[in-house]
């Protein structure tokens, strides 16, 4: 991270894909800074590259060219094994659709994170306890995704993005999935937790009003963040 508190530093960052024979340019020389402790949303209309954008920032793609740092790391340069330490350490995923592994309780799903990194498994059980109930969850901790509704799903992938208590979070669409009550009460808790635990949060939405709990909105077009 450098000196004046820049967490992510983005500089001329350029994605595009093959298209009927052509080439679609997605990103084209975007650049992006954002400060340790903020909350940074991200919006624009559907295709924009919300979600390219957010995938480039957790080293789940590889851009075609510029520079994303997290952390003072290069993300783009790094190996495939140092890149997945890099994330497991560093980055908390929630996405639209919770993608809690349905074989598993939520506690199990939550610890997950926890046990690749090399935790011992009752440390990681105490720790998963612990954020099941920061998310009000601690009484279906034995559930497995199915049993749970929309809401605890998301809730129990916002446990399992916040285990190892990354210093970044990144959330593409966290509520588009729910229904504007759910949703709503979902938003507050991720604004809480982000104030709570410090975090640093890029969040993609169409919500308007997750939108207005950020701490600054930005809106991406034609490749660019305005």
């Amino acid at each position: 991270m450098s000196d004046d508190g820049v967490i992510v530093e983005v500089r001329d960052l350029r994605k595009g894909y093959a298209s009927g024979g052509g080439r679609l340019e997605i990103l084209s020389g975007l650049d992006l800074d954002v400060r340790r402790g903020e909350m940074l949303g991200v919006t624009g209309v559907s295709g924009s590259g919300k979600s390219t954008l957010l995938h480039l920032l957790g080293g789940m793609d590889k851009p075609d060219g510029g520079s994303i740092k997290v952390s003072g790391r290069d993300v783009a340069a790094l190996a495939p094994a140092p890149l997945a330490d890099f994330r497991n350490k560093t980055i908390g995923f929630l996405f639209q659709f919770h993608h809690l592994l349905p074989e598993f309780t939520a506690l199990e799903n939550v610890m997950m994170p926890l046990l690749l990194r090399g935790e011992p498994s009752a440390r990681a059980v105490d720790a998963a306890r612990g954020l099941l109930d920061e998310v009000g969850l601690a009484s279906r901790a034995g559930h497995r995704p199915g049993e749970l509704s929309g809401g605890e799903q998301q809730r129990a992938a916002l446990a399992r993005a916040l285990a190892g208590s990354p210093s970044l979070l990144l959330a593409d669409e966290p509520t588009g999935n729910l229904d504007p009550k759910t949703g709503d009460a979902v938003a507050g808790l991720l604004r809480r937790l982000h104030a709570e635990r410090g975090l640093t949060s890029v969040v993609v939405t169409h919500n308007g009003d997750l939108a207005a709990r950020c701490s600054r909105v930005l809106r991406l077009e034609d490749g660019k963040l305005a």
